[in-house]
């Protein structure tokens, strides 16, 4: 039992060390996993936020820059979802690629 959890923490491992960007960089375990949790904590506080109604905001983020994709009801639920992303732990750039619709 021990052994396959241990070869299958190592497959893990393989498999997040081998992720890469479009530039052809590699990401480690580690910056895999700091993106993917900066990109949950992004997303649970644009969910809690009332005005931006962050359900309609697609959140992904590469080497600690989030990127924020959807649709807002208005300018100012923009301005706030970039503020809440910036604001966020860990979050080094945001990248606004938000359409407004009201």
């Amino acid at each position: 039992m021990i052994r396959t959890l241990v070869c299958m923490l190592a497959a893990l491992t393989l498999n997040f060390g081998c992720q890469s960007y479009v530039d052809g960089s590699k990401r480690t375990a580690g910056e895999f996993a700091d993106d993917a949790q900066i990109t949950a904590m992004v997303k649970i506080n644009l969910w809690d936020d009332p005005e931006v109604k962050g359900w309609r905001i697609n959140v992904t983020t590469k080497k600690g820059v989030v990127i924020l994709e959807g649709r807002v009801p208005s300018g100012y639920a923009r301005d706030k979802a970039v503020r809440i992303a910036g604001a966020t732990g860990s979050v080094i750039g945001v990248e606004d690629r938000l359409t407004v619709v009201e």
